[in-house]
């Protein structure tokens, strides 16, 4: 899952999500990625991941949304984005339940270590 307000950023994360052989679901708001968790987990299918933009103006950002995705899926493994990377959560993402950070933009090489590929 990845969910960013931004849909070039979603487009850029799902070419290279891609071609590390992830298949990709998409959400805009916070909002959005729990109603896909919420479908997908009721069907029996695990993300093996989110990765989830911190802010979303006018929406729900990644902060907001990851406890509710934990009631979805316990084992939930999310990872924050944002394009600060002065944020607190960015800088200490685990005290925030994230499992860790990645700073826009992307790159291929940070997707592969943070994914494990």
């Amino acid at each position: 899952m990845v969910m960013d307000d931004d849909e070039d950023v979603r487009f850029i994360a799902g070419i290279l999500l891609n071609k590390l052989g992830f298949a990709i679901e998409f959400a805009s708001s916070g909002e959005e990625a729990i109603e896909k968790c919420q479908k997908s987990f009721s069907a029996g299918v695990r993300y093996k991941a989110a990765i989830l933009d911190l802010n979303v103006p006018g929406g729900m950002g990644g902060r907001e949304a990851l406890p509710r995705l934990i009631q979805i899926d316990p084992d939930i493994v999310a990872y924050v984005s944002c394009g600060n990377p002065y944020d607190a959560v960015v800088e200490n993402p685990e005290a925030f339940g994230f499992k860790g950070a990645i700073n826009k933009p992307f790159l291929p090489e940070q997707l592969k270590v943070l994914l494990g590929k």
